[in-house]
């Protein structure tokens, strides 16, 4: 009897919901870094979610969480690597001095969001199952997969926040932001549109 209380709370904990993504308009986020900053923050939830995911993906039911997963990795994350790709890195690359030694971290990072392009489409196939509550055939490469991606958001995430955030607040100048702030606004604004 404790056994199925126990799964009840935990499938309780997993099914509760992600936190909304920010929006830009949003007159708290006074600069859009202030929204990139708010969006890492959702990426390190999500790579928590997944840990959890990885971890139970033999117990609880999991099909409502796998979807939630896939629907930020297909729309949230692939935005955001866009705003970064289009519009940040490239202002940063106009703006920085070279003793700034920001293009061996735009590079890196470059890298990584096509690593991660990759493991994302290797996450949605079993996810893609998850979420039709099916058993994974090979839980084990999923793990693997989970731990890679993770690894690699979160040392991203690391980098962004201590390093091209932080250059981006000293380099930038208002009339960039105010361009960041539009192409990001016009880019949900246009995956808004693709998703109705």
């Amino acid at each position: 009897m404790s056994g199925s209380s126990t799964q009840g709370s935990s499938t309780a904990r997993q099914q509760a919901p992600f936190p909304a993504a920010p929006e830009i308009d949003d007159p708290a986020f006074e600069s859009p870094l202030d929204l990139l900053i708010a969006e890492h923050e959702r990426q390190h939830v999500i790579c928590e979610e997944l840990d959890r995911l990885a971890d139970g993906v033999d117990a609880a039911p999991l099909a409502g969480r796998a979807a939630e997963i896939i629907e930020f990795l297909r729309t949230d994350l692939a935005v955001h690597t866009l705003d970064e790709e289009r519009g940040l890195f490239p202002a940063l690359r106009q703006r920085c001095r070279p003793e700034d030694g920001i293009e061996l971290v735009l590079e890196r990072l470059m890298a990584e969001h096509s690593l991660d392009h990759d493991l994302v489409d290797f996450l949605l196939a079993d996810l893609e199952l998850l979420a039709l509550g099916h058993r994974l055939a090979n839980p084990t490469r999923f793990l693997m997969n989970v731990q890679a991606f993770t690894a690699t958001q979160r040392r991203h995430l690391a980098w962004e926040n201590a390093t091209v955030i932080p250059l981006a607040r000293r380099r930038l100048t208002q009339e960039d932001l105010q361009a960041l702030r539009v192409d990001m606004s016009a880019r949900r604004r246009q995956e808004g549109k693709s998703q109705a």
